[in-house]
């Protein structure tokens, strides 16, 4: 397992905006020298108090480093949002009782650093710098861990899983928790998320497949030492290589085609509702990092983020029944828009893998107090997921303005906190407290197609004052539905 950027997005400077504009960048630079330092500074203290770990084998640095970079090349991506897999790591691990301290810093710089795959610098810069430092950690681990140098022929009998095996053990552990909190860092200075959530997602997101690396790098190290096979082994071992890339292919390439199928069902719901546009990834953004800090990860995050990108995906099928300028109280209106969230359901079912997100898509404008659709559920009642969304949806629909003027961010949190209890789940609600120095900028109204009539010729953008479309997700057509609900009667002693 090895996390690595994958054009993750910074804040760009602007110019004329000052020095604290290009912090960030620099910053970013300096955590990645960071960490080539220490990798570099541990292989130097190594070379310099001799023994196993300084001792330098060409031929062994120069074949790990080969088959390195060769799966650096053939790594898949697509396995979560800025990660991937890379066999480079278990040839990393197996360089641990193979190469010593000095060997594997420079089989994990390097392999990195030539990445034709990458061509971006600073992605290429961090994974390599990573690499090296994870290699440093791992080998001084094993060193620590009383873990035995293979050469070929050594001699280690029965010690072999005691002397060899554990001590790899212990040691891939150690690479895999710091490669996991140095993607945290990268995370948190590039996206401003928190260090510990996305190690910890990183850390929960890894299969058990992932161990099986510890065992085929093992056997590696097996081979080339006391099996005295020394470079024929790396032959040997491609086929345990290959069999578990192309596993991890697989998984990569159903995950793609999920994304696709999501993404082809965001543009059918923009293209009927141009007024939509952003509004789905948006809230499927803030889904997330809200979810984040609920403590939700793994399989659910997956989940919501997928019910969050397509919980609209309703109103294609309801479009026709809504009247052509509603207002948010009429009848007619509210009860053509209630039927989305189960026409939504309905669209995507058979999608085997959609089936998580369903409950999210089916409640995501149900009330806390009971008074929401489809089913007037209550409280803890409506799926966490769908409580998520709806305090996302509602956020954007106050920041976004495309039925009326726009609140700034501020504003717009005052007014779900006055709402949490309510329309809103508080707990969710606290968590958009939490995260609000992390939440971008309000989409610009004017840039929206369809959310207003352009104002007179020679203008500078719409008029404030122009028709919009009324849109479902502002809380006051939440407020007028639960006016109008038809459960109320069904629900009185």
């Amino acid at each position: 397992m090895t996390p690595r950027t994958r054009g993750l997005r910074g804040q760009h400077p602007t110019p004329g905006a000052g020095p604290a504009a290009v912090l960030p960048g620099v910053l970013i630079w300096v955590y990645i020298a960071a960490l080539a330092v220490a990798a570099g500074g541990a292989a130097l203290m190594t070379w310099r108090a001799g023994g196993d770990g300084a001792r330098v084998d060409l031929l062994v640095v120069g074949v790990l480093t080969v088959l390195g970079t060769l799966g650096v090349i053939l790594r898949e991506r697509g396995l979560g949002q800025h990660l991937g897999i890379s066999l480079a790591t278990v040839v990393l691990a197996a360089a641990l009782p193979l190469a010593g301290t000095v060997g594997a810093v420079v089989v994990g710089f390097v392999s990195y650093a030539c990445d034709v795959r990458q061509p971006r610098l600073r992605p290429r810069a961090f994974n390599a710098a990573m690499a090296a430092f994870v290699g440093a950690v791992g080998a001084m681990t094993y060193a620590q861990l009383g873990g035995l140098r293979l050469d070929v022929g050594a001699p280690v009998g029965t010690r072999l899983l005691i002397e060899v095996g554990l001590p790899m053990i212990g040691a891939y552990i150690a690479m895999t928790l710091v490669n996991v909190l140095a993607f945290g860092v990268m995370s948190a200075l590039v996206r401003g998320t928190r260090v510990l959530t996305v190690s910890l997602q990183v850390l929960r997101s890894l299969g058990m497949g992932y161990a099986g690396h510890i065992a085929i790098a093992f056997g590696f190290a097996v081979l080339w030492g006391p099996a005295e096979l020394g470079p024929l082994s790396a032959v040997l071992v491609l086929g345990p290589l290959v069999a578990a890339h192309w596993s991890i292919g697989r998984e990569a390439m159903a995950r793609r085609e999920h994304e696709q199928t999501v993404a082809t069902f965001v543009e059918a719901l923009e293209q009927a509702e141009p007024a939509s546009v952003g509004h789905s990834a948006r809230v499927a953004e803030l889904a997330e990092l809200l979810a984040q800090q609920l403590g939700v990860t793994g399989r659910a995050l997956q989940d919501l983020r997928y019910a969050a990108l397509v919980h609209d995906i309703g109103l294609v099928a309801v479009r026709g029944e809504l009247p052509t300028e509603p207002q948010a109280d009429e009848v007619g209106y509210l009860s053509a828009v209630s039927a989305h969230p189960e026409a939504g359901v309905a669209i995507l079912d058979g999608l085997d893998f959609l089936a998580g997100a369903r409950p999210a898509i089916a409640h995501h404008h149900e009330r806390w107090d009971g008074r929401g659709y489809p089913a007037g559920l209550t409280g803890e009642e409506i799926p966490l997921a769908a409580r998520v969304i709806a305090v996302a949806d509602a956020y954007d629909a106050l920041v976004g303005g495309r039925d009326e003027v726009p609140l700034g961010p501020d504003a717009a949190l005052a007014l779900l906190q006055e709402r949490a209890g309510g329309h809103l789940d508080p707990q969710v609600v606290q968590a958009l407290v939490e995260v609000r120095g992390r939440l971008g900028g309000a989409p610009d109204p004017s840039a929206i197609t369809g959310l207003a009539e352009a104002g007179p010729a020679g203008s500078h953008g719409p008029t404030l004052g122009s028709a919009r479309r009324l849109d479902h997700d502002h809380p006051r057509v939440s407020d007028a539905f639960a006016e109008w609900q038809p459960y109320t009667v069904m629900r009185q002693p």
